[in-house]
């Protein structure tokens, strides 16, 4: 799903992980947050726990600034696919 907001030149975007439970989603969000510029990225929201798979979603929003202006910002959730 995207948004366009003309006026304030913005594109929100959600982008949704789903997938069969232990796959790898929530460890995937976690290499993108360790990776990426604290500048850019907020807090990942994940619900710890432990050896077990996701029980609810987690959350990683994400901003930059294209090269003509326009800001990005992007939320990545994985939720179970169960």
């Amino acid at each position: 799903m995207a948004q366009v907001d003309f006026q304030h030149r913005e594109i929100a975007i959600k982008l949704v992980y789903y997938g069969p439970a232990l796959s790898g989603k929530t460890t995937n969000l976690q290499q993108i947050h360790a990776r990426m510029d604290q500048k850019r990225r907020g807090r990942l929201l994940t619900l710890d726990t432990k050896e077990d798979r996701t029980l609810y979603f987690d959350l990683l929003p994400l901003s930059f600034r294209s090269q003509t202006g326009i800001t990005v910002k992007v939320k990545l959730f994985t939720v179970p696919g169960r």
